[in-house]
């Protein structure tokens, strides 16, 4: 009895560690981070007095461009926002941006901006964060973060009226 009783000690060792090194341990999701300068213009944000001071307007616009990421990668990129502008006093900008890829693949984030003073020439400098909240194609699952600081740029032969440009920081995880 005692020869059986190391004989079946040896058969659950064996399969203990048979069992544990054939599950392989859930692996975390790799981060991944990627730059990219984003170019964009839109028509003029409409504007409505918010109703309890003449200084204190709020606004709602769309812009277009594109987004031209470290690697060369370019994709559309399309935004809403809405504005809340106190007049000398302060101002806050937030809204929701797509980023359409060649292939289709595509990502949909929400972002917040604060003024962060001026640049040399005196036009007005931004800072925001935003959450990636969705995306499909290559980008299905995405869960993320972005950061940015954005600045209005001068007339061009592109863009006549000037345009906003955007350095962006994005890092995400896939599934």
């Amino acid at each position: 009895m005692q020869g059986m009783g190391i004989w079946l000690a040896l058969i659950f060792f064996v399969g203990g560690v048979w069992l544990v090194g054939s599950t392989t341990p859930a692996q975390a999701a790799k981060t991944t981070t990627v730059k990219a300068t984003v170019t964009f213009s839109g028509p003029k944000t409409t504007m409505l007095p918010a109703g309890d001071d003449k200084a204190h307007m709020v606004g709602l616009g769309q812009r277009t461009g594109e987004a031209v990421f470290g690697d060369g990668e370019k994709a559309e990129y399309s935004n809403v926002f809405f504005m809340d502008w106190y007049r000398g006093k302060s101002v806050s900008i937030w809204g929701y941006t797509k980023m359409v890829f060649k292939d289709g693949s595509w990502f949909f984030f929400k972002w917040d901006s604060k003024f962060a003073g001026r640049d040399e020439g005196g036009k007005p400098m931004f800072k925001g964060t935003g959450t990636l909240l969705k995306g499909g194609g290559l980008y299905q699952g995405i869960q993320g973060t972005v950061k940015y600081q954005k600045r209005q740029l001068p007339p061009s032969k592109k863009h006549p009226k000037g345009a906003t440009e955007a350095k962006a920081e994005f890092t995400y995880t896939l599934p």
